[in-house]
């Protein structure tokens, strides 16, 4: 198969997540905002906001092949905050710590594949690379 098929269908595969992740946020604003270490406060609420950005932009730009090199890294480094700031296993015990375990350690799996996006994007301006 040609790899730039691959690679469409491996953008619009790895989406789906993050995609669904901003419209709940958007959906369910304010439960999100409560969950942040902040809670109910403008930081709290930006927060959210730039989330929501991230997830549903970066979606977009993912599907459409725009700038994937540079929104993969935004997508590493914001994959991995969220891990360690909401999946801290460390702090867990018993079956809490299993499931803590289990959701940190896929959304490092996340990050490498983002890594390898980030590695073998071509970065093209054209919309299917």
């Amino acid at each position: 198969m040609n790899t730039k098929i691959i690679m469409v269908i491996a953008r619009v595969l790895i989406t789906p997540l993050f995609l669904y992740s901003g419209t709940g946020k958007i959906i369910n604003f304010t439960d999100n905002v409560l969950k942040t270490p902040f809670g109910d406060t403008l930081i709290g609420r930006l927060m959210i906001v730039f989330a929501t950005i991230i997830e549903v932009g970066g979606s977009i730009a993912f599907i459409f092949g725009y700038k994937i090199k540079e929104m993969s890294l935004i997508w590493i480094f914001y994959t991995f905050l969220t891990s360690v700031m909401f999946h801290q296993f460390w702090t867990f015990s018993g079956t809490q710590q299993a499931g803590q375990i289990v959701q940190f350690t896929k959304n490092m799996s996340i990050c490498a594949g983002l890594l390898m996006f980030y590695l073998f994007s071509l970065n093209k301006p054209s919309a299917i690379k």
